[in-house]
């Protein structure tokens, strides 16, 4: 088995391997719009490749994102993607690529982030490869009360205003909460979160934060808030007044904003799979709680997210 670079795989050969990780296609020219747009990514791709003769087995992605500790921001290293074909599973390929993977990332960084679920073999690996547990995203949720609100939501192509609010309130807060200015062209170009959800709050013609919503089924989820405390009231009454849908799920939730969320009426909850965890790649017994804070002070924004 050997571990190449994106450059050696044909076309056919990605798309097979994406449809079968991920669900859509995938090309060198796609890879490369990627790069262009998304700075935390190395100009060669940042994709390697377990190959087997003429088999693609796997693919681990990398990049290199920034994070506030208590030193101040760092670059940190970040695996992403980590899929190997379901015929390959349980043959060492992901472990091989991901040791790989470390091999790069330490060259310039000392710490590596990952987001993945407890509920599989992954996190188990991840483990046993030096991994530890810092932090699950919050959710919270709401039967979904019938309200009037002056409080309006529209969309508005303003990602300036969006990054120096969500930068504002973040400022005490650890871990990858470092919204590079490119940030809008970056999730464009890998599809993912969606601009057009963010809508910005009004009220009386004043703009007072902003929200990313969308509705599904059974109901509106909010995947990023941003406003100062004191409007945040305000625009939660409001995603309540405009929606038609049973319950509100948010996402990705400040937590600055817990004590308010809740007296509102929401549960907060943190018991979920959804975990993000990091290892330093150069000492295996340093306190990582002691780097990048508590579970109280330690955040990731949706567009931070990989």
């Amino acid at each position: 088995m050997d571990i190449v670079d994106h450059h050696e795989i044909p076309d056919s050969k990605l798309t097979e391997l994406s449809l079968a990780c991920f669900g859509h296609t995938h090309s060198k020219k796609r890879l490369a719009n990627m790069v262009e747009a998304d700075k935390r990514l190395p100009e060669w791709g940042g994709e390697l490749y377990a190959v087997e003769e003429d088999r693609v087995l796997g693919v681990v992605g990398l990049l290199y994102p920034k994070a506030r500790t208590k030193d101040g921001v760092i670059e940190v290293g970040g695996i992403r993607h980590v899929c190997c074909r379901p015929s390959a599973s349980r043959k060492g390929v992901a472990k091989k690529l991901i040791k790989k993977a470390h091999e790069i990332l330490a060259e310039k960084v000392r710490y590596s982030f990952l987001m993945t679920s407890a509920s599989g073999v992954a996190h188990e690996l991840y483990k046993k490869l030096g991994y530890e547990d810092i932090y699950v995203p919050p959710k919270a949720f709401k039967k979904a009360d019938k309200l009037k609100s002056d409080v309006r939501f529209k969309q508005e192509n303003d990602p300036g205003y969006v990054r120096s609010v969500y930068l504002d309130t973040v400022k005490n807060l650890r871990g990858l909460v470092i919204r590079e200015r490119d940030y809008w062209d970056m999730a464009k170009a890998r599809g993912w979160p969606r601009n057009e959800h963010v809508k910005i709050a009004y009220e009386e013609g004043k703009r007072i934060g902003y929200a990313m919503l969308y509705s599904s089924r059974d109901r509106l989820s909010v995947e990023e808030i941003g406003a100062e405390e004191k409007f945040l009231p305000k625009i939660l009454k409001g995603l309540e007044s405009a929606i038609d849908k049973d319950h509100i799920v948010l996402s990705y939730m400040n937590p600055n904003y817990k004590e308010k969320i809740e007296e509102r009426g929401y549960r907060w909850t943190q018991d979920l799979w959804a975990r993000v965890m990091v290892k330093d790649l150069n000492d295996e017994d340093s306190d990582m709680s002691e780097k990048f804070g508590i579970p109280e002070t330690f955040h990731m924004g949706i567009y931070e997210s990989y």
